[in-house]
């Protein structure tokens, strides 16, 4: 609209409306936190947001969930977070609509530490390890997950294969224990799981600190 004091034309100024949007939400049952007030989200919704309107939180720290199914669902999860993790803003990671580099760039605005919901799959590890702020993973106990691993209802052998090139580097030589701990039991059973399973509501899940 300001191009319009200089032009007839209002997409002369060339930008895309709807570039750097953010989708956030809260936990179920929660107030969303942001800009100094709160808001109650009808369940299985989120606000779209662009990325310059968002200049403060209350929220102690943020989950990032990596697919929408299970960030518009949060509800059918059976989360466990507590201490510094049991109210936290969350953000989707980002798909065609939503980019990642916007997360990003929230991330560095807001400076929270950050927990991520990845697929456990070699690609969704990698990137969640590359978060800055990022102090956790949300998942299964690692003992629930080995048994996960061994359910052939669970595990994807194609995704371990179609991503173990492009993330072998960054898991091998990660700083972190738990994600090196998560890829020596991806090479074992050569497969991933996608965080879908935790629709089902039967899987526990809790944060894993990465140093752990």
């Amino acid at each position: 609209e300001e191009t319009l004091s200089i032009a007839i034309d209002e997409k002369f100024a060339g930008q895309a409306v709807k570039g750097d949007r953010i989708a956030i939400k809260s936990l179920p049952n929660r107030e969303l936190k942001i800009n100094d007030r709160h808001y109650s989200l009808p369940g299985f919704s989120h606000l779209d947001i662009a990325l310059q309107n968002i200049y403060e939180t209350e929220h102690e720290c943020i989950l990032i969930i990596e697919n929408y199914r299970c960030f518009d669902a949060l509800e059918k999860m059976n989360l466990n977070l507590d201490g510094l993790y049991k109210d936290p803003i969350v953000l989707f990671r980002g798909d065609n609509t939503y980019s990642e580099k916007t997360l990003r760039k929230l991330l560095a605005k807001l400076k929270r530490p950050v927990i991520a919901m990845p697929d456990i799959d070699p690609k969704g590890i990698s990137i969640a390890q590359s978060f800055p702020y990022i102090v956790g993973l949300v998942m299964p106990s690692l003992l629930d997950l080995e048994l996960l691993f061994e359910d052939e209802g669970y595990v994807n052998p194609e995704l371990y294969k179609n991503q173990f090139s492009g993330s072998y580097n960054a898991l091998t030589k990660s700083p972190y224990p738990l994600v090196i701990n998560i890829w020596e039991m991806m090479k074992k059973y050569q497969a991933g799981i996608v965080q879908e399973h935790w629709l089902k509501g039967l899987d526990k899940l809790i944060v894993y600190r990465l140093d752990a």
